[in-house]
């Protein structure tokens, strides 16, 4: 997988992000004295990665890391419940400060400041024993399919190319989130949806489904579309000294591969399908 990575353009996003991450850790050594407000990290059902309880309660793997963490650093976290697309146009206009489990993009790099933290290849959602295409090239050349995504999610301009072709043909639906998309598809209103494996699995698990019947299911990749990063965006409006304990925070994390190994605890290998390690960054030159 990582030497796909660096064929399918991922040493060119390498380059985009890396930039990013190094600037972070330069900045790093000087956190230590805590947030000097709570922070802002709106949250959005997100797989297990950010969970939304029925009751609006806000857990899983970002939260609860980002909690144990902040309070090592005195740094205490709030994660008010939106809409996905609500939760990047916040960070957008400075009205939050983090924007969890986001791929990297460059139209975001204007307003936000990027740290990568796994790396990801989303997957072409269908029913299990059909045969999907294989590229979005093919997809967009089938006639008459029932596209569902999810309003917010953005996989860079391979996957927006995508839904633009889909859209121009009057197959794309968007939906204001993955459960929805499941829903759609368990009554056969929707043929195809593209997202991390792992978030689809946890939508199926939360209508109700078993291990048994998510494998109605199959997750495939689209060949023509490479793999990339998730992490987090820091608000380019965020206090210089709070940017600095958020981004130690973040960069610990990423070391210690904290994320992955939650993921690991709670996911099937299939439902880990669009998550593997990231190559380790190399220390900038002197």
């Amino acid at each position: 997988m990582r030497n796909e990575f660096r064929r399918n353009g991922g040493a060119g996003r390498w380059r985009a992000w890396r930039a990013g991450l190094l600037l972070a850790a330069a900045l790093a050594p000087a956190a230590r004295a805590g947030c000097s407000r709570p922070i802002v990290a709106p949250a959005s059902a997100l797989g297990q990665m950010i969970v939304v309880g029925k009751d609006g309660a806000v857990s899983g793997i970002y939260p609860e890391l980002l909690r144990e963490q902040g309070r090592k650093a005195g740094c205490r976290f709030a994660f008010p419940v939106v809409p996905r697309a609500r939760a990047e146009m916040m960070l957008r206009t400075g009205q939050a400060d983090l924007l969890l489990g986001a791929t990297a993009g460059p139209e975001r790099l204007r307003w936000g400041d990027y740290i990568p933290m796994v790396g990801t290849e989303w997957r072409l959602v269908s029913k299990a024993g059909a045969t999907p295409p294989s590229s979005a090239a093919a997809l967009t050349a089938l006639s008459g399919i029932r596209f569902n995504a999810v309003r917010g999610f953005n996989y860079g301009t391979d996957y927006q190319a995508m839904l633009a072709a889909l859209d121009r043909k009057g197959e794309l639906e968007l939906v204001a989130d993955a459960q929805t998309v499941a829903a759609k598809m368990l009554a056969g209103r929707a043929d195809y949806s593209y997202m991390p494996s792992h978030t689809f699995a946890v939508a199926l698990a939360s209508l109700g489904l078993d291990a048994g019947r998510r494998a109605l299911f199959q997750y495939t990749r689209l060949a023509d579309i490479p793999p990339s990063t998730s992490g987090v965006y820091l608000s380019k409006q965020l206090a210089p000294a709070d940017a600095r304990q958020v981004a130690a925070i973040l960069l610990a994390l990423r070391a210690d591969d904290s994320l992955l190994a939650r993921a690991r605890a709670v996911y099937t290998p299939e439902e880990m399908s669009s998550l593997f390690p990231l190559p380790a960054p190399k220390a900038p030159t002197p």
